[in-house]
């Protein structure tokens, strides 16, 4: 879901945390631009987060075989079927003029927008894992109704690949009591709606996450579901910070 952020409260919360990262985005201000991936290959296709596209409303996954297509509204929600998408719109009506709210007059997702949406694709696996770790929803699920999972990007103009379209400066757990109060009722809303839902599906919960990137002001904020099970990537353990912004900035996918 795209939104509109007070940036100001949430930079606040913006720390490096970890001395190679602080070193390398310091390399950044010095030479101007961000360092190159230093063990992208070729190889780094990644087919995990192709498992995590899922219709929303029957959890069918693209692993499947299954075609998508997205809502005719706002053109971000996936569905199998026009059938699933029929069910589905009691619950997706509010996203759905949330997410249009916030597109150019003529409709669809500006570019910056559609290049965030797809980075947070492509990183989903990765992104999962820090959140759940980081936020410790696991042991105690009220932390996702708590607390929203921030990561701070900058864009990296020169890369020629979705997955290093960005640089991880940082990530932060942050209140909900950061946001201005309209926009925490409007979060917390889409918040429920997404833990209702996996709760229904045998799930704990769902957390929030944001990607924000920093000049340009875009940010992607989306709903994770989570488990007691087993994760489908390593554990980040509790350097979480240095694993997720590793894997972010070489361009690493699962």
């Amino acid at each position: 879901m795209p939104t509109e952020m007070n940036m100001g409260n949430l930079t606040d919360y913006l720390t490096i945390g970890c001395q190679c990262c602080e070193f390398q985005y310091n390399l950044w201000l010095i030479n101007g631009e961000p360092p190159p991936p230093k063990h992208r290959g070729p190889e780094q296709k990644g087919d995990l987060h192709k498992e995590l596209m899922q219709c929303q409303f029957c959890f069918k996954s693209r692993r499947e075989g299954i075609t998508f297509f997205r809502c005719g509204g706002c053109q971000i929600e996936i569905y199998c079927s026009k059938e699933c998408q029929r069910k589905a719109w009691g619950r997706h009506k509010e996203k759905c003029a949330i997410n249009r709210k916030y597109q150019p007059a003529g409709g669809g997702e500006p570019k910056p927008m559609k290049d965030l949406r797809a980075f947070t694709s492509k990183h989903r696996p990765t992104i999962s894992s820090a959140a759940r770790t980081a936020l410790g929803c696991v042991k105690n699920p009220k932390r996702a109704q708590e607390y929203v999972f921030v990561i701070f990007l900058r864009p990296r103009p020169s890369s020629s690949h979705i997955e290093t379209a960005y640089w991880a400066l940082g990530a932060a757990v942050v209140p909900f009591s950061a946001f201005p109060p309209d926009q925490i009722a409007e979060m917390k809303g889409q918040l429920k709606s997404a833990t209702d839902l996996n709760v229904a599906n045998g799930s704990l919960g769902a957390m929030e996450v944001i990607l924000m990137c920093i000049d340009p002001n875009v940010v992607n904020v989306v709903m994770m579901g989570f488990s007691d099970g087993p994760s489908p990537v390593e554990d980040p353990g509790k350097n979480w910070k240095h694993w997720l912004l590793h894997r972010l900035n070489e361009g690493l996918v699962w």
